[in-house]
């Protein structure tokens, strides 16, 4: 056997290796959650109930030059989901992943459906169709007869291992205050490190890309801080490796399938953007000579590896539930996915575009913080031409280095190419994917205007 062809395979066996291994340990923490008495979590679950019901659907923060926007609905779903769980019956609980669902009062279910996830219909708006989650919730926590359950089959739900744990300890406030704590003790962890390991720039750098997207406001939903926590940890243990570009392929297989398990589709593309720019960060750190060839496969394999986790993990999830549950999940799950991808048609033409996609996203960076930023990065050249003004200045050398991170600048372009509709629809969130690009940006501006003696001194 040919020496690529044998290495090839052992490739491929740990690949497969460490997706069972993954399983394994997904189904096992997933089961040991759900034999959590929903009892335990009464009290906790209906506080947060009236708390949600307060806020409304929507939650608006005015930051004076824009607001920000946190949909309270979603959590609501999801502190339903975790109080419905039956601990009788813990693995076909968590792989249903069903909401209102009370034993001896529930009489009727309903599997997931082609696009929406359905509601009583006490809780559905007759003018427009609109589900509220958080009334709904409160309604269940509060004496009303529901007895109608629906499923969620089509995604893991793996924050239910963490969610409700929580909901033993905490009402829906607490919960949002120890996710603003992790995160915050995570940023600081993993800008230390960046300023330690790689530059006191760099660390500066990913602090103004996360303070561009509000990343503090992201802390109060339950739904969309989890995916930037998963991007940080990455980070962290990559900065704190020995020696980062051991079995990369597989630290990204990794990634992006606790992404998939983690995550409802919000902003997964962060975890693999922000890991990604922090792992050319680290090998271009002692490199003593600069690698095209290296930079462009190394981004092909982080990317097609992060992808694969993340495709493999979703799949495995729908080919469990439709072959031990008989719940027809793949055919759905496929045309969802590219109901996402175009949304609906007329004409036979999509509604929506790359363009619209895009724009719509830039806006809710909102021009003074996308101006700021602009600013930044051109006050930052001019200080740097002033420093190396006397000092050899190696453009061609430089562009080099900064292709990884022009690369890994368009992967937001490519996320919105592929999920127009739901990019369009979600905007709320999916603008915080372009913190990859805005990082990328800084970044290729601290580098293409370094003398050589500078870089030097950095070793």
């Amino acid at each position: 056997m040919k020496p690529k062809i044998k290495n090839g395979i052992i490739v491929l066996i740990k690949f497969i290796l460490i997706f069972v291994i993954l399983l394994g340990i997904y189904f096992a923490i997933m089961t040991l959650t759900s034999l959590i008495p929903s009892g335990m979590l009464e009290n906790n679950v209906r506080e947060s109930s009236e708390t949600l019901v307060q806020e409304g659907e929507k939650v608006t923060f005015d930051l004076k030059y824009k607001e920000e926007n946190i949909f309270t609905f979603t959590d609501a779903l999801m502190i339903n989901t975790a109080y419905s769980i039956d601990n009788n019956h813990p693995i076909e609980s968590f792989i249903l992943a069903r909401k209102n669902y009370i034993p001896g009062q529930t009489t009727e279910f309903y599997p997931d459906g082609q696009y929406n996830l359905g509601a009583n219909e006490n809780y559905i708006s007759k003018e427009n169709g609109d589900l509220y989650q958080t009334k709904e919730l409160y309604g269940l926590m509060h004496g009303d007869n529901i007895q109608d359950s629906y499923e969620y089959a089509r995604y893991w739900h793996g924050y239910l291992s963490i969610l409700r744990p929580l909901l033993l300890l905490f009402n829906y406030s607490g919960i949002r205050i120890v996710l603003a704590i992790i995160t915050l003790i995570s940023i600081v962890a993993l800008i230390t490190l960046l300023c330690k390991k790689i530059s006191i720039t760099s660390g500066v750098i990913y602090g103004i890309g996360l303070l561009a997207i509000s990343i503090f406001i992201v802390t109060k939903s339950i739904n969309e801080i989890l995916i930037f926590i998963v991007a940080f940890i990455s980070s962290i243990i990559l900065l704190l490796k020995k020696n980062p570009e051991k079995n990369i392929g597989i630290f990204f297989f990794v990634v992006g399938s606790v992404s998939n398990f983690i995550d409802l589709l919000t902003a997964p593309l962060v975890t693999l953007g922000i890991t990604a720019i922090t792992y050319f960060l680290l090998i271009q750190r002692n490199e003593s000579k600069v690698n095209i060839k290296r930079y462009i496969l190394d981004f092909l394999k982080i990317c097609i590896s992060w992808a694969l986790g993340y495709g493999i993990t979703w799949l495995s999830k729908w080919v469990i539930t439709e072959i031990f549950f008989g719940r027809p999940i793949i055919s759905q799950a496929i045309e969802q996915a590219v109901f996402r991808s175009n949304g609906p048609q007329i004409n036979g033409m999509n509604i929506f575009s790359l363009s619209n996609v895009f724009i719509r996203n830039m806006e809710y960076l909102s021009s003074p913080v996308a101006i700021t930023i602009l600013i930044a990065a051109v006050i930052y050249i001019i200080v740097m031409m002033i420093i190396n003004r006397n000092k050899k200045i190696d453009f061609k050398e430089n562009l080099k280095k900064c292709l990884p991170y022009i690369l890994i600048f368009f992967l937001p372009v490519i996320w919105y190419m592929v999920l127009k509709q739901h990019s369009y629809t979600h905007v709320n969130f999916t603008y915080r994917i372009l913190v990859i690009s805005i990082i990328s940006l800084l970044i290729i501006a601290s580098k293409i205007l370094v003398s050589k003696n500078m870089e030097d001194s950095k070793k």
